[in-house]
């Protein structure tokens, strides 16, 4: 969502650009497209639409979304080729990373509406903790 939202530009359209990627991605498990891969479309599909937008759009910070999307994409998609535990693990790094990330948005201001990153903060340390616990209490 960040990524996209810094290809539209306004940093106002951030809650909608998360409204579409929950529908986009709704819409891909009722008809039997795979979630995953749909949501890896839209961050590339952005990336490339906020290039091709020129001027309009921050490249920099076009450039910085992409990594991160880049670099969290990476972590969930080795997370999908290992075992239950290691996968856990790896879930909760990139919940907590994207926390960390969401707190450098919301101090620098950028890219998204503070409310969005306050949001993101709150949804991903609550996750990547309870996968932490989890992955601390389940059987090897």
């Amino acid at each position: 969502c960040y990524l996209a939202t810094s290809a539209i530009g306004p940093r106002r359209s951030g809650w909608i650009v998360v409204g579409g990627a929950i529908v986009a991605v709704v819409l891909a498990r009722v008809t039997g497209l795979d979630a995953t891969v749909t949501a890896l479309v839209l961050g590339v599909t952005s990336a490339v639409l906020g290039l091709l937008r020129g001027a309009d759009v921050d490249r920099r910070e076009l450039v910085i979304q992409a990594l991160g999307f880049l670099g969290f994409s990476a972590v969930a998609l080795t997370a999908m080729t290992v075992g239950p535990v290691p996968a856990l693990y790896l879930a909760a790094l990139a919940a907590v990373g994207h926390a960390a990330w969401d707190v450098v948005h919301f101090v620098r201001d950028r890219v998204v509406p503070r409310s969005l990153a306050e949001a993101c903060f709150v949804l991903d340390l609550g996750l990547g903790l309870a996968m932490l616990f989890l992955a601390a209490v389940m059987p090897m």
